[in-house]
């Protein structure tokens, strides 16, 4: 990953991390990823939903909504997805720090 992408994303993983523990609002909400993208992210680290929730510090009713379509997730979610999608170790690491 080339240093300039990394450390955007980095930012853009810490602000959803703030999201997620409700420590954060997002400034605006749309929607970068279908339910099925999501699901397949959790599907890539051969996690159930539960486990997935757990690990990377999310509600479980709310993996559920964005893999059912119910909710959608903002911004700096769909941001914390991708990062979750690129590197799933280094998010736990990130997130135990």
């Amino acid at each position: 990953m080339d240093d300039k992408l990394f450390k955007e994303l980095d930012a853009n993983m810490k602000e959803a991390v703030k999201v997620a523990r409700g420590t954060s609002t997002p400034t605006s909400v749309y929607v970068i990823l279908t339910p099925a993208e999501i699901k397949a992210i959790r599907a890539r680290v051969k996690m159930s939903q539960a486990v997935f929730a757990r690990s990377f510090q999310l509600s479980l009713d709310t993996v559920k909504g964005w893999e059912q379509g119910k909710r959608k997730p903002d911004a700096a979610a769909a941001n914390y997805l991708r990062m979750i999608r690129a590197d799933p170790e280094h998010v736990k690491r990130a997130l135990t720090a």
